[in-house]
């Protein structure tokens, strides 16, 4: 997906807490945590990669970080975004 797409995909479907969710299942760990951003980082044999993860989708550029992080977990999982988005979007929302 190029970030043209991005325009027909409901990125604040994708709530943080639904990201955060993806990452802790999928083998990312969490280094750092500041100010509604939150680090993550994930070890392949050959590298690291590292994302920044909005905490709060209120931020004027929660759409940008987003699609990047989508982006980056399409390179660690060789998989389609739509893919990711959907797996994402499925997560059940913590009732608080």
């Amino acid at each position: 997906m190029s970030i043209a797409d991005y325009k027909y995909y409901n990125i604040k479907a994708l709530s943080p807490y639904k990201v955060v969710t993806y990452l802790e299942k999928h083998g990312w760990n969490k280094i750092r945590e500041a100010e509604g951003i939150s680090v993550w980082i994930y070890d392949r044999h050959d590298r690291k990669i590292g994302i920044f993860v909005p905490l709060t989708d209120d931020f004027v550029d929660y759409r940008q970080r987003t699609i990047e992080v989508l982006e980056t977990i399409q390179e660690v999982e060789n998989r389609s975004t739509f893919e990711i988005c959907k797996d994402i979007q499925d997560i059940p929302e913590v009732l608080t």
